[in-house]
């Protein structure tokens, strides 16, 4: 996309303050401000680099991206090599169109880049759940026989359904709700290629031995893809490294108030 030359933003020039009295909600002032414009070149450079650091949470890279974004403005965004000590080009660099383009352009082709595809490793030795230090919570919990805590903290009404199903069925053998005071996560990324953390719900060890890494699931959100993927993914890379079987579940809600499932075996008719 090319950017159009000496065009003015007039959003860019003035904005009009008001302010209400909070009890009446009558107005008690209203004036309009002018926005200072930008004098220089540099000074857009230097904040469209800021910009796009920070949207690819690369933020040491200032100093690399501020000559790549000085030659996007100089050769690339107008269609020919333009003179950044123009007026007429720095008030063109200055309009939201400039700074949409340049900073999803930049922000589109590092976040391909920076992102890598490492080969799995096993980085500190295995942390037991019992090591977790006690931590507060004013939600529900649910008093659990088959788990380390000697509660479960529950977010919602669900997980504590659920806890309560697998302190009964006869075939898990231990389990527990993964706190976040714990730290465990999984790296995955977005569809904007964000990258994420996601922090499963549950862990359980059933009567076969395998160990099994569960997300309860109410409302499904765009990226429950994602997450399900990256999950399968440290699932498979884990029984790799550790010679233990982990396995992924998934246990929508809709789904699991239907079966009323009494094993854990039962959830595997979910899909």
């Amino acid at each position: 996309m090319l950017l159009p030359l000496g065009a003015d933003d007039p959003n860019n020039k003035t904005f009009r303050y008001e302010g209400h009295d909070i009890i009446t909600l009558q107005k008690i002032v209203e004036r309009d401000y002018k926005v200072p414009q930008p004098q220089t070149a540099q000074e857009l450079i230097g904040y469209y680099a800021r910009r796009i650091a920070e949207a690819v949470k690369l933020p040491s890279q200032f100093a690399a991206l501020a000559p790549k974004v000085r030659q996007f403005f100089e050769d690339k965004a107008f269609g020919r090599r333009v003179d950044l000590s123009d007026m007429a080009t720095v008030r063109a660099m200055s309009t939201q169109v400039a700074s949409y383009v340049c900073i999803q352009e930049f922000s589109k082709v590092l976040k391909q880049l920076s992102i890598a595809e490492q080969e799995p490793q096993l980085l500190e030795p295995a942390r037991m759940l019992s090591a977790c230090q006690p931590f507060p919570w004013s939600r529900k919990v649910y008093e659990a026989n088959h788990c380390v805590f000697n509660m479960i903290p529950c977010d919602n009404d669900f997980e504590k359904s659920f806890a309560r199903f697998l302190d009964d069925a006869e075939d898990v053998t231990a389990f527990a709700k993964l706190p976040q005071p714990f730290g465990f996560s999984i790296d995955y990324v977005d569809f904007g290629m964000n990258l994420r953390s996601y922090y499963p719900d549950f862990v359980a060890l059933d009567s076969a031995g395998q160990h099994w890494l569960i997300e309860t699931k109410g409302m499904e959100s765009s990226e429950v893809s994602q997450k399900d993927a990256a999950a399968e993914n440290w699932c498979e890379n884990a029984s790799a490294l550790t010679g233990k079987v982990w396995r992924y579940r998934k246990v929508p809600q809709k789904g699991f108030e239907v079966l009323q499932p009494r094993h854990f075996a039962d959830l595997a008719a979910l899909r």
